[in-house]
């Protein structure tokens, strides 16, 4: 899964396939919302994974129930 994490960030659309907990990168600038790395998990799964990415700090675990709209 590190593979995963530090490859390429891919957007909503491409991302989200099913409501659970999902591996995100908050981007500086607000309105580009954040970058979805891996999902959906169930928490723990998602905290295993955040644990290994190279800067954890960096990444947030979140549940999305619903897809996010990219306005």
């Amino acid at each position: 899964m590190a593979a995963t994490v530090s490859g390429c960030a891919t957007g909503v659309d491409a991302a989200w396939t099913a409501p659970g907990w999902y591996l995100e990168q908050p981007r500086g600038l607000v309105l580009a919302g954040p970058a979805y790395l891996a999902g959906p998990y169930s928490y723990e799964e998602c905290e295993t994974d955040r644990l290994k990415a190279p800067q954890p700090d960096r990444l947030t675990c979140n549940r999305r129930l619903a897809k996010p709209s990219d306005t």
